[in-house]
């Protein structure tokens, strides 16, 4: 990196192949008129502190680090910093150019909850996500539950999270139809669950929404500017349709 003058971002992951990250940003930054570098590498889980710690002391503007890493870049900036969260997907300069991590992503979805003050909260499926989300104030619901229709007819804000594989197996034909006004944060649960949610009415956010957010988050963090959603969504489609 010797000689360049254009501020750099990093991308990580494990792999780091496949995802549409570095394309994506650097689409936004020409949108955005800004002449900066994003570079990708592929860091194994043990070697992320060891990565991160090494473009903190070069000069490196922002980090944005894959979910699959994020535990383990929480766990490295716990031991610098006691208020850590226990994940982070992105690290940025500071007023006083120091180093900060957090997890964006758990901000953005944050931010969208807290739009739906009024209704009950409800989990449905396993007690852990990814992105993890905290549960505190919801109730907790199985698949199998007779107090399930309920309770969905009643919320606000709903959170799906499959156990594993993105199989949740819920009866939609027993759920009512929506008028928008409530919430589903399903970025696990298969397609075709997410498009039947949609014909019925809620508002859905999925494994796309939630990827678009958090770069807007961590793009605004590193330049103070927010590209436009429609932006990254035709960088990400264009890259996954290679």
């Amino acid at each position: 990196m010797e000689g360049t003058t254009e501020p750099i971002l990093v991308v990580i992951g494990n792999p780091v192949a496949g995802n549409p990250a570095q394309f994506a940003l650097e689409r936004a930054l020409r949108a955005l008129e800004l002449d900066w570098r994003v570079l990708s590498f592929d860091v194994v889980p043990d070697d992320v502190g060891a990565a991160v710690q090494g473009f903190a002391v070069t000069g490196i503007v922002g980090v944005l680090v894959a979910r699959e890493l994020a535990e383990n870049a929480g766990t490295w900036n716990i031991n610098r910093d006691e208020k850590s969260t226990k994940t982070i997907d992105c690290f940025y300069r500071d007023d006083e150019n120091q180093f900060v991590g957090e997890d964006l992503t758990l901000a953005w979805l944050q931010t969208q909850i807290d739009k739906f003050k009024e209704g009950r909260r409800i989990w449905i499926g396993g007690e852990e996500s990814n992105p993890q989300i905290n549960s505190e104030s919801f109730e907790n619901f199985s698949t199998s539950s007779e107090e399930l229709t309920e309770a969905v007819s009643q919320a606000s804000v709903i959170i799906m999270n499959p156990k594993d594989s993105g199989s949740l197996d819920v009866d939609l034909d027993d759920w009512p139809e929506n008028d928008g006004q409530t919430l589903i944060i399903s970025p696990e649960v298969q397609p075709e669950m997410i498009s039947k949610l949609r014909e019925l009415g809620y508002l859905v956010i999925g494994q796309e929404e939630v990827r678009v957010g958090s770069l807007q988050n961590c793009i605004t963090r590193w330049t103070g500017q927010t590209p436009l959603d429609d932006v990254l969504i035709d960088a990400i489609e264009e890259y996954l349709s290679v």
